[in-house]
């Protein structure tokens, strides 16, 4: 692709990121088919660091909160922010840090259905390194029961929209365990979910990245600097981090049209 051709891709790609950003919450509408693809959630918790921009500080304080409330049985924080904000990865760069190296872990992607039989079964198999089969509620109780005390555990739920206040108490219920040192992360789009599912631990906001973050990711994901043509894209590169309204997949999506 020419230098020309990708400076038109790029200014459509960006034009359609921000329309879509402004009308939908990015991601939030079914017609933002191809931003979704990328935003699929998935339950591995592989994460290439150095894609990560500006969000080491937050890590940091966020993992010594988490640290300093671990006497507490169960310590619940919500991560929540617009879509395509980097919920997601900020999760995985906490859930992976060497300070949880000896936790036990599990990792779940909720999603819009609500499910607490799809929540328990991959802990469960998760924790046990064995393929559940439990449903009926006691027998999920008994189960839990046996793999969580004495144990310090970090759970992952991914992407939560209930926001039923009974359901969510069922699901806190579910975790809950005396003898036991539980995190969990929660990531939702939604404050009101945020601050239902929380405990101790006061919801934490993820802020938009800066202009210059954003032109991080996309030299990044762009490979940019070993580019014989940087210099003529340069600007127009920056001129179209500005689009991206702080948002790491909007980066990270047009650094891979200039890839191409």
């Amino acid at each position: 692709m020419t230098v020309q051709n990708n400076s038109i891709e790029m200014r459509k790609e960006s034009k359609d990121i921000t329309v879509q950003h402004q009308n939908t919450d990015l991601l939030s509408s079914p017609s933002c088919t191809k931003l979704e693809l990328i935003d699929a959630r998935e339950t591995s918790t592989d994460v290439v660091e150095e894609l990560i921009v500006g969000r080491e500080q937050e890590k940091g304080k966020i993992i010594t909160s988490l640290l300093e409330s671990s006497s507490k049985k169960i310590s619940i924080l919500p991560i929540h922010g617009i879509g395509g904000i980097g919920k997601t990865t900020f999760a995985r760069l906490i859930h992976n840090d060497p300070k949880f190296k000896c936790y036990s872990k599990a990792w779940v992607h909720v999603s819009q259905r609500f499910d607490l039989n799809k929540i328990h079964e991959p802990i469960i198999s998760q924790l046990s390194e064995k393929e559940n089969q439990a449903n009926e509620r006691h027998v999920v109780h008994s189960s839990l029961t046996k793999l969580l005390p004495g144990k310090k555990i970090i759970i992952v739920l991914d992407d939560l929209w209930e926001d039923n206040q009974f359901l969510l108490m069922d699901l806190k219920d579910m975790l809950y365990h005396d003898d036991s040192n539980i995190i969990i992360l929660v990531t939702t789009r939604s404050e009101s979910v945020a601050e239902r599912i929380c405990t101790n631990l006061q919801p934490y906001k993820i802020l938009p990245l800066t202009n210059n973050m954003c032109w991080d990711i996309i030299k990044q994901t762009s490979g940019f600097e070993a580019r014989d043509d940087k210099e003529k894209l340069r600007g127009i590169g920056q001129e179209i981090a500005q689009k991206c309204a702080g948002v790491a997949l909007a980066a990270q999506s047009l650094g891979f049209t200039l890839w191409a």
